[in-house]
């Protein structure tokens, strides 16, 4: 077991190598340039873009997973300062005796940790592989990204189950591609009903079906969902066809139906992991003096809304949060006393077949909504909404293909903000 040595620079472990760890790490060294820090992380990349996974059609190429992995790089990603132990899993961890168990077997002690191993795809039946129909697929990672890629390549029908950013996203990239696209949502009206309400979602919808989708609910949707309950391509011994010919014309089919935390490693150290890990508002997990939290992972006091919990699955949030993550660590460390409690501001933004969407603010937790500009039936004229809850605004949203109302919503964000 590798252990800190008396009188050195502490060692610091950070355990999740997107952008919440890389931001902390960074914070950290800002402050105390001579930290040393190991980041564990179970991809072979370093830190990259990943809401950039879905963004960008690639051509066919000989260097394609070249050109994406170029895309998608990040500044400080470079950084040698750090000592990054990729395709290394963290499995378990003592926090009691500060003790990191790796999946190779070793173990690392830590003064400092930083937990920001963020989230995996939720999926119906569990994990990739194939049926005699389909070839299932999450989307994650880069590797999961090129190997999606490179099926919708090929124009051919894909299916994605779900209406969330992840799904809308694929949709719009697949048929950028040429794919026949098939989009399942059993539970709602259509896309972003749960953040939006159902007024919004139906909208959206519509605009998914005029750009090409077959957008498939209820019941409906419910007859194409997969379960795998029919005979696997493998055979019990998992030996694959005697005909390779029989599985070639297997179509995607792609779940992005949520996500679920990683804090199956932090199991047994008394933490409450209900909702990812609980941490206060300077992202101190509070059991434990020396164990920081950042990114999809955190569930922290809700700046926005008193009172409550909550956990963001959003770039913006994972930068913010590692950065507070990275500095309350310093601080533990006696560096950089001076620091604020999070103040996130909720705001986040997509496009789906070039239809841009900004959404601020809490909409979850409105009891009304309002037509500031525009017609619902008309989103790519410009359409800027805004949320009430008990006749104070709490959110808003909106959605162009252009910039009509863009000083109007710019000063409605600048209004939330002050609240």
């Amino acid at each position: 077991m590798t252990s800190p040595v008396a009188n050195e620079e502490p060692r610091i472990g950070i355990v999740g190598a997107g952008i919440a760890g890389l931001r902390a790490a960074n914070a950290i060294l800002k402050t105390h340039a001579d930290a040393r820090i190991v980041i564990f992380g179970d991809e072979t990349h370093r830190t990259y873009n990943r809401p950039g996974l879905t963004k960008q059609r690639y051509p066919l190429s000989d260097a394609f997973e070249m050109n994406i992995a170029g895309d998608l790089a990040v500044n400080g990603a470079e950084n040698n300062a750090l000592t990054w132990r990729l395709g290394t899993r963290v499995e378990g961890a003592d926090l009691r005796d500060k003790v990191l168990h790796l999946s190779t077997g070793e173990s690392f002690a830590y003064d400092r940790l930083v937990i920001a191993s963020g989230v995996r795809p939720r999926t119906s039946v569990g994990g990739d592989g194939e049926c005699d129909l389909h070839t299932h697929r999450t989307l994650r990672d880069l590797d999961d990204a090129q190997q999606i890629h490179s099926r919708l390549r090929t124009s051919e029908q894909v299916t994605i189950v779900g209406a969330g950013f992840v799904a809308c996203e694929l949709a719009s990239l697949a048929k950028e591609y040429g794919c026949d696209v098939f989009m399942l949502e059993a539970l709602r009206r259509g896309p972003f009903e749960s953040l939006l309400g159902e007024r919004i979602s139906i909208a959206l919808e519509r605009w998914v079906v005029q750009n090409g989708v077959t957008f498939l609910t209820g019941d409906s949707a419910k007859e194409l969902l997969c379960d795998r309950a029919i005979v696997s391509a493998r055979d019990a011994s998992g030996s694959e066809p005697a005909d390779p010919g029989a599985t070639s014309d297997r179509s995607l089919f792609i779940e992005a139906i949520g996500s679920v935390p990683n804090v199956e490693w932090l199991h047994g150290n008394g933490l409450d992991l209900s909702d990812g890990v609980r941490v206060d508002e300077y992202m101190r997990v509070s059991q434990c003096d020396d164990v920081f939290a950042a990114g999809d992972i955190a569930r922290y006091p809700d700046p926005w809304t008193a009172g409550t919990l909550t956990r963001r699955e959003f770039w913006k949030n994972a930068i913010d949060t590692g950065d507070l993550a990275g500095r309350s660590l310093a601080s533990s460390l006696g560096h950089d006393p001076k620091i604020s409690p999070i103040r996130y501001f909720p705001s986040m933004a997509t496009e789906i077949f070039g239809l841009r969407i900004q959404i601020a603010g809490n909409p979850r937790i409105s009891d009304s909504m309002e037509i500031v500009c525009g017609d619902l039936d008309r989103l790519d004229h410009g359409v800027l909404v805004t949320f009430l809850r008990e006749g104070v605004t709490v959110g808003a949203a909106y959605f162009d293909k252009g910039a009509r109302f863009n000083s109007t919503y710019i000063k409605l964000l600048r209004s939330l903000k002050a609240h």
